[in-house]
């Protein structure tokens, strides 16, 4: 019989897909739920799925359930994600990280041969939302504060919620490795040499995984 050879890619699994983009983990409820379907007419996938810090290592305080499961061509199944328990902070948002690997049955017809199986990982944000935060998510993007340090941008985040860009530009220039800021927290994001100019203008993506309202202001 021949061996099958096996293959990593990040890239989204052809045949299932993923019933969002992110997740928010609101801190009153008791799980929630992320819907997967397999679109493939003939063949079923495995699937296994676990929650990560965001090093990729150490697992998140979360139980995913099923952890391991077989999807049938053309069917739905919803993974149930449950805090453990863990003590979490209180006064803003935490970031963790669900992992989803998908690997394709081979076909029966293919069972005797040399067989490249691509086993797909999907790795997508976690929000864990606590209860009684100030403001909203736009709120918070609306109110970033930016300064100029060298070659580098500096975003402050003085909001209970984590602003994920979707776009960042200083005067006409975009500054593409903008990422995100945390909650009460700064970071420096490296500027292209062609940024100048003192107006600032950004987006942020919504809990619905779109860009949402455009800001703008001067550098502080």
């Amino acid at each position: 019989m021949g061996a099958s050879l096996l293959f990593l890619s990040v890239s989204h699994a052809a045949g299932i897909q993923v019933g969002r983009t992110r997740i928010i983990y609101n801190a009153d409820k008791k799980e929630v739920a992320l819907p997967l379907i397999n679109q493939e007419k003939e063949l079923p996938w495995l699937i296994q799925s676990w929650t990560d810090t965001g090093d990729g290592k150490t697992r998140g305080p979360f139980i995913v359930t099923p952890p391991l499961f077989r999807l049938d061509p053309q069917k739905e199944q919803s993974l149930r994600i449950a805090w453990s328990g863990a003590t979490l902070p209180v006064d803003r948002e935490s970031l963790f990280w669900i992992n989803i690997r998908t690997i394709p049955a081979v076909a029966k017809e293919d069972e005797d041969k040399n067989v490249l199986r691509l086993i797909y990982k999907t790795r997508m944000k976690m929000f864990w939302r606590p209860k009684g935060l100030t403001g909203t998510t736009t709120e918070t993007c609306k109110k970033l504060r930016f300064s100029r340090q060298g070659a580098a941008l500096q975003v402050t985040n003085d909001g209970d919620f984590y602003s994920i860009f979707d776009n960042v530009h200083l005067g006409s220039a975009a500054v593409e490795k903008a990422d995100m800021v945390a909650p009460k927290s700064s970071v420096l994001i490296p500027l292209p040499t062609s940024a100048n100019g003192q107006n600032v203008s950004w987006r942020c993506i919504t809990d619905y995984g779109n860009a949402g309202e455009k800001f703008s202001t001067a550098l502080n």
